[in-house]
C-alpha cells in the first residue's frame, strides 16, 4: 500500500513538472524597447494588446481613425482605443491618470502644459528613437520643434500649428460699402473701419477684441512691442508700457461699442458672435476655419492680422507625446511616426481640420476649403515668434487671465491690473526649477 502511494505521488509530481516546463516554454519575457519594458514571447510571436490614445478635439476623430487603419496593416495584433476628453477637463484628467500609472500610451500635448509634464518625468524622451530611425524634424518649423524640447532633447513631434489671421464677413462689408481688409491694414485702419461697420441699432459689431490669450491679447501684446514673459522665462512682461498699450487698445474698442464687451463674451462665446453674423471681423486661428466655414460659407474671408509697431503673433501648435510609463514604447512610437509623418499630415490637410505642422502639406491644407482663400495663414508665419511658455504656464496663465479680465470689464484700472498680474507671475516664475 505504501509502495503504491509513493508511485502515485511520483506520477503526479512528474505531471506537474511537465506542465510547468510547458508553460515556461511560452512564458512572457520583458525586453527593453525604447527605454521601457515590453512583453514578447520567447518563440518570437507577438501577443494581442491594446494601445490607448488620448485627444481633446472631437474634429480629429476621423483623421486619427484613418491613421490607425494604416497602422493596423502592419500591427494586426494591436487594438488602438481612442479617448476624447473635452479640453476643459483634458489636462487635469491626463496628468492624474499618467501620474497614477493608468494614462494613455500616446496622447496629444500643447505648449502651455509641455514643460510641466516633461519636468515631472511623465513623457518619454523621443530623441534616441528619432536618431535611430533618422526622422527628419526639419520638415517642421523650427519654432514648433523648439517648443517641444526639454533639456535639449525632443519629447514631442509636432502635429499641427495654430496660425492666426483676421476673419471677416464679406456680406457685412458689402452692406456698408467698406473695402475688405488686407495686408496694408494697421491698428488705426482696423479701428477706423470697424467703427464704420458697427451698427448699434441692429447690434452688429465691427470687430471682436477677443478676451482670450492665443487669438486675443497675445497677438496685440506682441504687435505693441510688449511681452508676456521674458526670453529667459524669469520675469513677467505684463507691466511693461507696451503691454499696457495693447490691453488699453482692446478696452477702448469695447468702451466705444465697436467690440462686444468682456462681459458679453463671458455670456456668449466670441466665435459664436462672429459665426452668427453679428460681427464683421474676428481674429481667429487656422483651427477656426473649419467651423466658421460651416457657419458662414462663402460669406467668410480671411487675411493677415493688422499690424501695430510690429507684425505677427505668437505661433503655437500641438504635438504627440508618449507616456513614459507605457509598456508599449516601440508600438506607440511607430503610431506617433505615422500621425506626425506624411500619412497623418496629408490626411490632416485633406480633411481641412487644421494647419499641418509638416510643411510639405501646408499648401494642400490651404486648398482644402475651396470657397476660402487661406494663404494668409501660410504667409503670416514668416512674422511669427515662439509662444510664451515655462514650467508653470498653466499657473501664471490663470493669474494673467483673471487680471486682464478685471481690466477689460473695468473692475480694475488697466495699469493696476497688469501690475498685479506681473507681481503674481514673478512669484510663480521664481519658484520654477532650472532646466
Amino acid at each position: 500500500m505504501k509502495k503504491t502511494f509513493i508511485v502515485v505521488l511520483m506520477t503526479v509530481l512528474f505531471g506537474l513538472l511537465t506542465v510547468g516546463c510547458g508553460e515556461a516554454g511560452n512564458k512572457r519575457e520583458s525586453t527593453n524597447v525604447g527605454g521601457q519594458s515590453a512583453a514578447t514571447s520567447t518563440d518570437g510571436s507577438e501577443n494581442n494588446f491594446t494601445l490607448n490614445l488620448a485627444i481633446w478635439d472631437e474634429k480629429l476623430k476621423d483623421t486619427v481613425n484613418q491613421v490607425i487603419q494604416i497602422y493596423k496593416k502592419d500591427h494586426p495584433n494591436v487594438d488602438v482605443q481612442v479617448t476624447i476628453t473635452p479640453v476643459k477637463d483634458y489636462w487635469t484628467k491626463t496628468q492624474a491618470s499618467v501620474v497614477g500609472g493608468e494614462g494613455a500610451d500616446l496622447f496629444m500635448m500643447n505648449g502651455p502644459n509641455f514643460e510641466k509634464f516633461a519636468s515631472l518625468g511623465l513623457l518619454s524622451n523621443l530623441q534616441p528613437m528619432i536618431d535611430q530611425d533618422t526622422v527628419d524634424t526639419s520638415v517642421y518649423p523650427q519654432g514648433i520643434n523648439d517648443l517641444y524640447k526639454h533639456k535639449g532633447d525632443t519629447y514631442g513631434l509636432p502635429f499641427y500649428l495654430g496660425s492666426i489671421g483676421l476673419f471677416y464677413n464679406k456680406a457685412l462689408f458689402d452692406e456698408k460699402g467698406v473695402p475688405y481688409p488686407d495686408e496694408s491694414w494697421t491698428w488705426d485702419t482696423l479701428k477706423e473701419n470697424a467703427a464704420k461697420l458697427t451698427d448699434s441699432a441692429s447690434k452688429k459689431y465691427g470687430y471682436i477684441a477677443v478676451n482670450a490669450d492665443q487669438i486675443g491679447y497675445y497677438p496685440l501684446i506682441h504687435q505693441a512691442g510688449g511681452s508676456v514673459i521674458s526670453t529667459d522665462k524669469k520675469r513677467s512682461g505684463l507691466d511693461s508700457p507696451e503691454t499696457i498699450i495693447a490691453i488699453r487698445f482692446m478696452k477702448d474698442l469695447m468702451d466705444e461699442g465697436i467690440s462686444p464687451t468682456a462681459q458679453q463674451q463671458l455670456e456668449t462665446e466670441a466665435l459664436q458672435i462672429f459665426g452668427s453674423g453679428n460681427a464683421a471681423m474676428y481674429p481667429g486661428g487656422s483651427f477656426d476655419a473649419f467651423n466658421l466655414n460651416k457657419m458662414l460659407g462663402d460669406k467668410l474671408g480671411v487675411t493677415v492680422l493688422p499690424q501695430g509697431q510690429e507684425k505677427g503673433f505668437y505661433v503655437h501648435g500641438s504635438s504627440w507625446v508618449i507616456n513614459s510609463q507605457s509598456k508599449h514604447q516601440q508600438e506607440a512610437w511607430e503610431l506617433l511616426k505615422l500621425l506626425t509623418g506624411k500619412e497623418g499630415e496629408e490626411l490632416l490637410a485633406k480633411n481641412a481640420i487644421n494647419f499641418p505642422a509638416y510643411t510639405d502639406y501646408v499648401d494642400l491644407w490651404a486648398e482644402s476649403i475651396p470657397t476660402l482663400d487661406m494663404k494668409a495663414f501660410v504667409t503670416s508665419l514668416d512674422e511669427a515668434v515662439p509662444y510664451p511658455v515655462s514650467q508653470s504656464t498653466s499657473e501664471w496663465q490663470k493669474v494673467m487671465s483673471e487680471q486682464i479680465t478685471a481690466a477689460l470689464t473695468g473692475t480694475t484700472p488697466v495699469s493696476d491690473a497688469l501690475s498685479e498680474a506681473a507681481v503674481q507671475m514673478n512669484d510663480i516664475l521664481s519658484k520654477e526649477k532650472s532646466n
